[in-house]
């Protein structure tokens, strides 16, 4: 569920001067000013993010997200002017914000196997997706243009909206309310109990 999240975020973070620079001949400043402003999205939506789990869904928030950064995507592969594009990089960073946590917290919650072994698994394989995003991208770049780079991105999303179900369809809160007179520390623990896992 997270591939198209690390693989996007890399992308802004290492490619979207270089767009910006290569497509529109822009110059430092605003090649500058996009790398900002995804950074700027991604950061501010990730500071609210919570709220919003709180009262919906997480599969819902993620859905959202992977909406917007879709939308982003398009707009960067199909973008006519410098500022479309910088709007096409703002909503990658708001989709690309908070699933990475929400996916963290859904391993940590399953019980299938300890919280530890769950969120190192999909920290080992977002990190090798990470790793791995930079040169897919350039020679996706050599061959078809910059703005292939960023197109290719569609096939993971689609995938992480496949697969976004994993995170779970209650809120954040109602999960918590299931345990009546715990504290939120305490849930997980709750839970175990209950599976017989401790």
């Amino acid at each position: 569920m997270t591939l198209s999240a690390m693989l996007l975020e890399g992308a802004s973070i290492d490619w979207s001067a270089i767009y910006m620079r290569t497509v529109f001949d822009s110059g430092p400043f605003v090649a500058g000013l996009t790398v900002a402003l995804f950074a700027f999205s991604q950061a501010t939506t990730r500071l609210f993010a919570d709220s919003f789990v709180d009262r919906h869904s997480p599969s819902g928030v993620a859905r959202v997200l992977l909406a917007a950064m879709a939308a982003g995507v398009l707009i960067v592969f199909f973008s006519p002017l410098p500022a479309v594009s910088m709007l096409g990089f703002a909503l990658l960073g708001i989709g690309s914000s908070a699933l990475f946590p929400l996916a963290i917290s859904a391993a940590a919650q399953r019980t299938d196997r300890p919280a530890a072994i769950n969120v190192a698994a999909l920290s080992q394989i977002s990190f090798i997706a990470f790793l791995l995003g930079p040169p897919l991208l350039g020679f996706v770049s050599d061959h078809w243009g910059i703005r292939s780079a960023y197109g290719i991105g569609i096939p993971f999303i689609a995938l992480s909206l496949l697969t976004v179900g994993s995170l779970g369809r209650r809120p954040a809160v109602e999960n918590i309310h299931a345990f009546p007179g715990k504290t939120p520390a305490t849930v997980e623990l709750e839970i175990e109990i209950r599976a017989g896992k401790a």
